[in-house]
């Protein structure tokens, strides 16, 4: 899915659900340019894949089926304790997405200038997987949990 990356928004918004984690339902009034609008359905976390291969963990996405595209926050991207930084090649801006590693930076991510503060990148569902010991007795058996069933308890094994 197309995702902008933008300083200016308040919020992620996702347009599409299967993104979350967690997502509650409701109806929320959003401003606008044009006035308010019920625009946004629910909100919750979510969990979305960059290209390069980085996971970001989102506490407080919006969800709205109706939205034209994906935004995701910069403060979101620095919440999971990465940097932002622009760079120009030539005559084209990039925003990197950036960490430091051994007192390195790695640029992680690359993201192509869309307009002024808008950068472009495709989003996908990270899909992981936890092994985890059943009843924590027996060494040979064990449950393949999917991330989006939660973290299972010893009650529920």
């Amino acid at each position: 899915d197309m995702c902008l990356a933008d300083s200016a928004t308040t919020h992620t918004i996702l347009k599409n659900n299967k993104f979350f984690s967690n997502l509650e339902m409701q109806e929320i009034k959003v401003s606008t340019i044009s006035g308010t609008t019920n625009i946004i359905e629910g909100s919750g976390r979510a969990n979305i894949l960059l290209p390069g291969g980085t996971k970001l963990h989102i506490k407080n996405a919006l969800y709205s089926s109706k939205s034209y595209r994906n935004l995701l926050i910069f403060k979101d991207i620095r919440l999971n304790g990465f940097h932002i930084e622009t760079n120009n090649e030539g005559n084209v801006e990039y925003l990197y997405i950036t960490k430091l590693h051994l007192n390195k930076k790695e640029v992680l991510e690359k993201l192509f200038a869309f307009s002024y503060r808008l950068y472009c990148m495709y989003i996908n569902t990270v899909e992981t997987h936890a092994i985890v010991n059943q009843k924590f007795t027996n060494q040979n058996k064990f449950e393949v949990w999917h991330d989006r069933l939660g973290h299972p308890k010893t009650i529920m094994m």
